[in-house]
Order: C-alpha cells, then sequence, then structure tokens
C-alpha cells in the first residue's frame, strides 16, 4: 500500500524535539508565520481519508463488479492516490443527482392534476400552483428542526456511514414509489415526494461529512469538488436524455396524461439510477468512522445536536470573524439541492410558461450543459481568485441573470428563452456551488469537520424555507407569478452581500492552519486504529488519556507549535 504524501511531514512532526528550555532559537530555526509557508506545511499533513487508506483497510467490493468504478475514480492530482471515499463520493454524485431532479418531473405532473380537479378554484384549501412551494417550505421547517439530532448520530456514534446507507435506501425507495403516480393518488405521491426531499437532505448531510476528510489542500479539494460536479452532471444529462427519449418514442404531446407518464418514465429512470450508483457507493466505496466525540454528560442524542450547534456557533462567533458572515451569507443562499429553487421554477414553468413534462426536460439538458461549464470554470477560477472571489462572482451572476428572466419571461411565447436562460443558470449554478462548499471546507477547522458541517447544513436549513414560503404567500394574494421567481435572485444578491465583511481569504485560511495542527492529528491516529480494527475510545476521551501521559500538556504544545508554523 503506497502511503500518501504527507505521512513523512506528519511523521517528522511528532519527532520533531522542542528548544531546550531557556535556550534561544537561531533565527534560521525560527517559526516563519509568512501565510503561503503556513498552508505549504499545512496542506501537506494528513487527511483523514488518506489515515484510513495508509492503515491498509480496503474496500469489500468483488472483484468482477469493481469495474463499475473506473469511470468514477477520481485521483489525487499531486499524489497519485486513489481513495475510496473519492471514488464513493462521485459515484453517489451521479446516483443523487437524478433523484433531486425527478421531483422536476413529478411535480409538473402533480400540478396539472391539481388543476384540472381543482377546476379554477382551490384543492385542500389553496391554490394549486401554491402546493409545491407550500410542501417545500413545511420541510424546510422540519428539516431545520431536525437535522440537528441527524448531524448528532454523525457526531458522536460512529454510525456515519449507517446513516448514509439507510437514507439512501429510503431516498431511493421512495422515488420507486413514485412511478405509480396516477390521477387517483397525485396528493399521496405530493406527500411521499416531500418524505423524500427529507430523507434526501438526510443523505445529503451524510455524504457531505466526508468530504472535508478527503484533503486538506485548496486545490485538490476544488479538483475534487470540480470532477464530482462534472461527473453529476454528466450523468444527469444522460437521465435527462432518456426521459426525452421516452418521451418522444411514445409521442408526448401536451396533456395531463402525458405529463404524467413522462414523471413515470422519470421516476423509474431515477430509481434505476439510485440502486446502482448510491447502493454501490455505500455498500463498498465509504468506510466506517469513528466517533468525533462522546455526548456530553447530561445530555442525550437528540438534545446533544442542538447543544453542539450553538457551542459550535459560539465558537465561530468568537473566533471566526471570516466564518461568521459566511455562515450568514449561507442563511440566504438558495441551494438549488434543497428544493427550494426547484419547487419555484417548476411551478413557474408549468402554471406560468406552460411547459409539459418532456418541455422541461428539454430546459433541464441545457441546464446540466451549462453545469458542466460551470464546474470546469469552477475549478480555474477558484485557483486565479481563491474560492471566496469565485462564490461571489458565480452568485452575482445567478442572482443577476435570474432578476433580468423575470422581464424576459412574458408568457407561453417565449418559451424558447427559457431554454437560452436556463443554459446560464445551469453555468452560474455549476460555478457557484462548488466554489461555496471548497470555501467552506477551507474556512472550518480541521479534525472538526463533521460538527462544522452539520453547522453548514442547518444554517442552510434555518430560513431555508423563506423563498418558497414567499412565493406562496404572493401567489395566494394573486401577485404577479414571475415576482416570486424574482425572489430567488435577490436571495443570492443578499448573500453575497453578506460576505463583504469577511475580509481577506488568505488570512482566514492562516487562522484555520494554526488552529488545526492539534485536533487534526487526534483524528487522523483515531481513524488509522478504528481502521485496523482496534478498540476504539471517541477521540475526547484519548486526549484526555494522552494529557494525562505526557508530563506536560504545554511541552506537547511546544513540540508541535514549530511544525504546525512552518
Amino acid at each position: 500500500m503506497t502511503v500518501p504524501e504527507g505521512q513523512d511531514s506528519m511523521d517528522a512532526m511528532e519527532q520533531q524535539a522542542p528548544p531546550a528550555e531557556g535556550a534561544e532559537e537561531s533565527p534560521t530555526a525560527a517559526p516563519s508565520f509568512e501565510v503561503k509557508e503556513s498552508a505549504v506545511a499545512y496542506n501537506r499533513q494528513m487527511s483523514v481519508s488518506e489515515a484510513a487508506e495508509a492503515s491498509g483497510s480496503g474496500t469489500n467490493a468483488p472483484f468482477w463488479l469493481n469495474w463499475i468504478e473506473f469511470p468514477f475514480v477520481v485521483p489525487n492530482p499531486d499524489t497519485g492516490a486513489k481513495l475510496p471515499e473519492a471514488t464513493g463520493w462521485a459515484m453517489d454524485s451521479v446516483g443523487r443527482g437524478p433523484l433531486n431532479q425527478v421531483g422536476s418531473y413529478v411535480g409538473s405532473a402533480i400540478l396539472r392534476l391539481a388543476t384540472r380537479e381543482a377546476n379554477g378554484g382551490t384543492t385542500h384549501g389553496f391554490k394549486p400552483s401554491s402546493l409545491l412551494t407550500l410542501t417545500t417550505s413545511i420541510i424546510g421547517v422540519i428539516a431545520a428542526i431536525l437535522m440537528p439530532i441527524v448531524g448528532a448520530v454523525v457526531d458522536h456514534t460512529p454510525y456515519r456511514r449507517l446513516a448514509g446507507v439507510v437514507s439512501g435506501f429510503l431516498a431511493v425507495a421512495l422515488i420507486g414509489a413514485q412511478i405509480f403516480l396516477n390521477e387517483d393518488n397525485w396528493f399521496g405521491m405530493l406527500i411521499v415526494d416531500a418524505m423524500q426531499t427529507f430523507v434526501f437532505l438526510v443523505h445529503t448531510t451524510a455524504v457531505f461529512a466526508y468530504l472535508p476528510d478527503l484533503t486538506l489542500d485548496q486545490d485538490v479539494l476544488s479538483h475534487y469538488t470540480s470532477r464530482f460536479n462534472i461527473r453529476q452532471y454528466c450523468g444527469q444529462f444522460i437521465y435527462v436524455a432518456l426521459v426525452i427519449v421516452c418521451g418522444e418514442a411514445r409521442g408526448a404531446d401536451s396533456t395531463v396524461a402525458s405529463s404524467v407518464q413522462t414523471a413515470n418514465d422519470a421516476a423509474g429512470i431515477a430509481f434505476g439510477y439510485g440502486a446502482l450508483f448510491v447502493g454501490y457507493a455505500w455498500l463498498f466505496l465509504f468506510r466506517e468512522r469513528p466517533p468525533l466525540s462522546q455526548v456530553p454528560e447530561g445530555s442525550s442524542l437528540l438534545t446533544a445536536g442542538f447543544k453542539r450547534i450553538w457551542t459550535t456557533a459560539g465558537v465561530v462567533w468568537k473566533n471566526y470573524r471570516h466564518l461568521r458572515w459566511f455562515m450568514a451569507s449561507l442563511l440566504f443562499s438558495p441551494e438549488a439541492g434543497a428544493g427550494v429553487v426547484l419547487s419555484i421554477a417548476v411551478t413557474f414553468l408549468t402554471v406560468f410558461m406552460k411547459f409539459t413534462g418532456v418541455d422541461i426536460a428539454k430546459a433541464s439538458l441545457c441546464l446540466m450543459v451549462g453545469n458542466i461549464i460551470g464546474s470546469i470554470f469552477a475549478k480555474w477560477l477558484t485557483k486565479v481568485i481563491n474560492p471566496l472571489n469565485s462564490y461571489r462572482l458565480g452568485m452575482t451572476f445567478l442572482g443577476v441573470t435570474i432578476s433580468c428572466s423575470v422581464l424576459v419571461f412574458t408568457g407561453p411565447e417565449r418559451k424558447n428563452a427559457v431554454y437560452g436562460f436556463a443554459g446560464i443558470w445551469g453555468a452560474t449554478m455549476g460555478w457557484a456551488y462548488p466554489s461555496q462548499r471548497v470555501l467552506f471546507c477551507t474556512l472550518i477547522p480541521k479534525g472538526q469537520e463533521t460538527e462544522f458541517m452539520g453547522l453548514f447544513v442547518f444554517t442552510g436549513q434555518i430560513l431555508g424555507w423563506l423563498p418558497s414560503l414567499l412565493f406562496t404567500v404572493m401567489n395566494e394574494n394573486d401577485v404577479d407569478i414571475r415576482w416570486g421567481l424574482g425572489l430567488v435572485g435577490f436571495f443570492c444578491i443578499t448573500a453575497v452581500a453578506l460576505t463583504l465583511p469577511m475580509g481577506s481569504y488568505e488570512d482566514a485560511v492562516k487562522l484555520v492552519a494554526d488552529d488545526s495542527h492539534d485536533k487534526l492529528k487526534e483524528v487522523v491516529d483515531a481513524t488509522s486504529k478504528h481502521m485496523r480494527s482496534e478498540p476504539q475510545k471517541p477521540m475526547e476521551e484519548e486526549e484526555d488519556s494522552a494529557q494525562t501521559k505526557s508530563p506536560s500538556v504545554e511541552d506537547s504544545k511546544l513540540q508541535d507549535e514549530p511544525a504546525s508554523a512552518l
């Protein structure tokens, strides 16, 4: 087993002796606090997934089946290491894309079935055009309340992988149920779709917890996220193309029955995608992780997540100004994967632009092409102007183009303009959201990725329901539906404005590098032991025992200090 780069430098850090007491350090031995030098030493340390690979633990995919992995392998561009979790992330992304996107077709069909049933009136107390966005708002509130519990399971138990397996299975199964959508069960299927949205968010939390484990190097992480997104969008491109082919083959038209059949086709194809790619990734590629910490005394899993988020938010507020403002930005960032943008866009296209299921599939195809272009551009731009500025520009362009589309989309006669704007939206989303993920992963203290990723997901849900709720309120009060679409642009611009007080990206990265060394080493050591199936204590217990064994906590800090300052 080849040891990834960074292990030697970690060993050197452990072996380096502290200076003799009272001895004066020479100028050449004095630690340098230059941002670039600090970042270089920091990047050479070993990540959690690299430690798991170095421990000699492999994956258990049978040799006659592992050829499926080949298109999804994403090597580390510096070391050439091929981490199973990186391959799993790429494969899960490909399966996850259709699981999220199938809501476009199912949602459109449900809207048309509800409109026909309402016959110009209301259904279940609301306009048919409010059902999708209202459901999204409700799920958003429920997610904001329950996601801290999910985060506690991931953080305080060794069940991170199990959470990904169970949520992935349920998400795929609920999509499979939507294959049977018809005019008699559309309201039940709306509830099933809402359940799938929540389970999908749980699955996203589990898989995102593995992302910061892959590497500590900003450029390598940018490489990974770009490659993951390109594979995801290529997979979605094929998925949408299959939906269009199925529709054209049966002579799809503008009838409600045709839209329902398109939804059935889309759900069936998405089910196959999820069963194959999500199933394989979590059965064979994602490995177990040890608990990062114990459940605090006096808490349970039901309360520990809320307390942890409160504590972590306090740490961010007090110690990490850059991260504090980024979290404020996330409150207003309409993450496409959370269903907010999807529900608003599908409602607008179905109700106002009179799109059929196949029309939405064609617009999605344009979106996917733009996504691929945007992801490639994001990888280059994060290196040139750093992830923070790349995120700002991408989100600004997304907000501006959505706002401009409100003036262009005057009715069904402007249908062709939707395809052009869909390509532009796809490019800006493919640019902004990977930059956002790289930015967050480089701003959080290493060794505490799971708890900070829990805060990341939770922050996105606190107000994630607000755009769809405002859209619903405006729609119920007969406000022009185009202004409801324009709300998304307003939230994007607000998210950008809140990043302006963050300050220098380089200063933020240096602060994280200086704070991360000790905790990261604990996580790496614990993961190595866990992957060798040795008895594993929670890392907080190991830290306590290490302090009792060492002659002096200050001595151990002095021993590590020169390495962390290189």
